[in-house]
Order: C-alpha cells, then sequence, then structure tokens
C-alpha cells in the first residue's frame, strides 16, 4: 500500500501561514482575537484525557492550546457544533504534526475550570490556510480544518468549505458544519 505521508505536505498550502515565529505569539493573537469578538469563551491550555485509543497507542494525557466555547451570540447565529478545538503552530510549519494532534484532540474529553469535561465538534489548525483535493476530504472526514485571521476576519475551513466567519466587529456567518458523519465503507 502507498503510504499517505506525501498528501500532508506537498506544497505551500502545506505549510502554517502568517508571519508568527513564536506559536506564544500566534496563539496570543488567535486568543484575543477571538476574545473582542464575543462570539467565543476563551479557554488556553486545556488539559485532557483521551476517550478511546487504538490497541498499539500508549494512554496519554493531553493539552489543547486552545478550547473555544459558543456564545450564546454564536449560537443565536445558528451554530449547533458546540466546542472547538484549536492546535497552535508557528508560521512555515508543516501542517501534518498539528493535523494529527487534532484527530487525537477530537477523541479526547477537556476539563474545563469548573470540572465540567468539554468533548469538541471540530479541531482547526492556526494559523494554515483552506486545503484543497485529497487532504481537504480527509480532514473533513476527521472533522478537523484550517484556521486564519485575515482582513480582520477569523475563518474556519473544514473540507474545502467554510464552517465559519467571524469578525472583529463580531459579526458571524456559520457556513457548512456537516462533515465526518459516516462510517465505514463508503
Amino acid at each position: 500500500m502507498v503510504g499517505i505521508g506525501h498528501i500532508w505536505d506537498d506544497d505551500q498550502s502545506g505549510l502554517t501561514y502568517g508571519d508568527w515565529t513564536d506559536e506564544r505569539d500566534a496563539e496570543n493573537a488567535f486568543c484575543d482575537f477571538c476574545a473582542r469578538t464575543g462570539a467565543f469563551e476563551v479557554h488556553r491550555q486545556v488539559a485532557g484525557e483521551p476517550l478511546w485509543k487504538r490497541f498499539t497507542q500508549a494512554h496519554q494525557s493531553v493539552r489543547a492550546d486552545v478550547l473555544l466555547m459558543p456564545s450564546s451570540r454564536l449560537l443565536a447565529a445558528g451554530w449547533d457544533c458546540g466546542a472547538v478545538v484549536i492546535e497552535v503552530k508557528r508560521s512555515g510549519e508543516k501542517i501534518g504534526h498539528g493535523c494529527s494532534q487534532l484527530i487525537d484532540y477530537t477523541n479526547a474529553a477537556f476539563f474545563l475550570p469548573t470540572g465540567v469535561a468539554v468533548v469538541p465538534a471540530f479541531g482547526f489548525l492556526f494559523p494554515a490556510l483552506k486545503q484543497h483535493g485529497r487532504m481537504a476530504s480527509l480532514m473533513a472526514h476527521q472533522r478537523i480544518g484550517t484556521a486564519m485571521i485575515r482582513y480582520a476576519k477569523l475563518e474556519l475551513f473544514c473540507g474545502e468549505c467554510r464552517a465559519l466567519t467571524v469578525d472583529d466587529g463580531g459579526e458571524i456567518s456559520v457556513g457548512a458544519t456537516d462533515f465526518g458523519r459516516k462510517l465505514g465503507s463508503r
């Protein structure tokens, strides 16, 4: 069987986007933007536990860079997907490692400071451009995608589709979110 590694990092779209030379700076910019929009309750460095693992994997706790809980404004705008986990990388990094982490994170429960456990419905890699073709298809099936802030807008993409746009004034536009629902043969 031919490996799929070449799908992850075959061109510039397979690299994280922007001018952040430090992961902490990228995370700060992302969290500050999200907090300003009022669309999310932002939680940083949230500990979690896997809900399941493959028999070949060793047990290991996980830690999300950012967990976004939808605000009442986001829910009123039509967002019905619950929490979102964000993996942040510095600019110019290959996206494969972040995507692998997101697959693990969408199969984990994260614990808010209140003690409430949250299972994210989507995972997004920030800062990364929208993916295309085979990569987009693989990501959509896993309910992971990319996030970027451009032109004063946060855009979340899953597969070839825009899942959510929130501008810096707090205007919200919910896109397609019906991904990754099939199991088994296609």
